[in-house]
This record gives C-alpha cells, sequence and structure tokens, in this order.
C-alpha cells in the first residue's frame, strides 16, 4: 500500500508540473507541443507565402524570370496609292508615247487597224460601236469604255463593285502611237427601295482624308484595268497585222 501510494503521488506531482509548465511557457512552446493553432497557421501561411513570391513562380514558368516573353508583333504603316496625278487640270490621268522607228510596217494607218483589232476582241464588237466617240482611219481612237469594277482583296479574292468607266484616246503616227486614260468614274446603284446610280469621280477617292484603306481599293482596280490594257496594246501592235475576214 505503501509504495501504491508513493507512486500515485508522483504520477500527480508530474502531471501537476506538465500543467504548470504549459500554463507559463512562451507562445514558441505550443508550437512545438501542438498546442495553438493559430501560431502554427501563421507560420504555414508564412511558408506558403514565401513559396509562391519571388523565385517560386519561376520554377513554375508562370510570370518569374525563367519565362520567355512572346515577340509583339508590329504592323506595317498603311501606304496609300497615289495614281499619275495632273495638277494643272487636277486629274488622274495616265499618258504615254510608245515609239519604235526600228519596226517594220509600222505606219500609221498599220498601227491604227492593229489598235482597232485589239479593243475589238477586248470589248466586243457591239461593245465597241456603243463606246466609241470618235474613230478617224490611222488617226486616232476615242472611247467611252464600260467595264466591271474589280477589286481585288489578296492575290486570289476578287469581287465586282459596280462599273468602272474611263476615256481611252489612242494617237497614231509612223512608228509610234500615245495613250491617254482619264475620266475615271465609279458607277454603282445605292442600296434603297428605289434604284439610283451614284457616279464618283475617282479624284473624290484620291482627296479623301478618313478611310482611304477602303476607297484606294477603287483606285487600284482602275490601275490594273489601264496596266492590262497597255500590256495587251503593246504586244498587240509590236505584230505584223492580220486583217481579218472581214476587213475588205
Amino acid at each position: 500500500m505503501i509504495y501504491t501510494r508513493n507512486a500515485q503521488e508522483k504520477s500527480w506531482l508530474r502531471w501537476a508540473v506538465i500543467l504548470l509548465t504549459v500554463m507559463v511557457a512562451p507562445s514558441d512552446v505550443f508550437g512545438q507541443w501542438g498546442f495553438g493553432a493559430d501560431a502554427g497557421s501563421a507560420d504555414t501561411t508564412a511558408k506558403d507565402s514565401g513559396a509562391t513570391s519571388g523565385g517560386g513562380d519561376g520554377g513554375w514558368g508562370m510570370d518569374g524570370g525563367g519565362s520567355a516573353e512572346e515577340p509583339s508583333i508590329k504592323r506595317a504603316p498603311y501606304v496609300r496609292f497615289v495614281p499619275p496625278y495632273d495638277s494643272m487640270r487636277e486629274i488622274i490621268f495616265y499618258e504615254n508615247i510608245i515609239e519604235d522607228e526600228m519596226c517594220e510596217n509600222c505606219g500609221a494607218d498599220s498601227l491604227y487597224w492593229r489598235a482597232k483589232k485589239y479593243l475589238v476582241q477586248r470589248l466586243g464588237k457591239e461593245g465597241y460601236k456603243k463606246m466609241v466617240v470618235e474613230d478617224k482611219l490611222a488617226e486616232r481612237i476615242v472611247l467611252t469604255v464600260t467595264t466591271p469594277m474589280v477589286c481585288r482583296y489578296g492575290q486570289y479574292n476578287k469581287k465586282q463593285e459596280g462599273v468602272l468607266e474611263y476615256r481611252l484616246t489612242l494617237r497614231f503616227k509612223d512608228s509610234r502611237y500615245k495613250y491617254q486614260f482619264g475620266n475615271f468614274i465609279h458607277v454603282e446603284a445605292e442600296e434603297g427601295l428605289s434604284t439610283k446610280i451614284s457616279r464618283t469621280y475617282h479624284e473624290h477617292y484620291m482627296r479623301v482624308k478618313k478611310g482611304f484603306q477602303y476607297t484606294d481599293r477603287y483606285l487600284l482596280a482602275a490601275d490594273f484595268e489601264v496596266n492590262d490594257v497597255v500590256t495587251g496594246l503593246k504586244k498587240t501592235l509590236q505584230q505584223p497585222y492580220q486583217p481579218d475576214e472581214d476587213d475588205w
């Protein structure tokens, strides 16, 4: 009984010392013994914040120094198309003289017939008759040409945007000829219940201050038409004239 009582007293004394130590110990001791959830959570939060700041993100390749920034793509500034312009008359005007002194059988009459043949093939016989303004043998041909206004969007996309009207003048002399293109007009039907036709001179498109990225397509369509006609004329007038069966 004596030994049992002494053991009990020692046990109670041990627990009293532990309890007293816990009550008097500072806050860091609580963390060591597992008491005081606030201290432990604060320490964990500090560790977590340390892990997610600074170089922590770099390890994951997010916003840290180890991540590579994507190169920014800069667009080149838009450059307006400026067609040939006659400042004296204030009109868009294409003009040139083609001369070949070494050409055989290139008299004014021969050049006239070659040019007329090319234009009839391009515009059709009936179309040529409707468009002709003046047709003087071996001297000049004057036409008011109407053709679809074909706008190009990229290399392969094309779309008709109304009708292109312009004046073409060809003058002939021995071994040389002159071409002139002017009076470019964009003709299109206005949207609405009533059918109205608008006629816009290309000089207006050339002078606009806003939205010229949109209107330049009409100037470019006219420029393409001029270059196409000139290319065809040069090729035709370099070849010897071969009259058709109807030319007699």
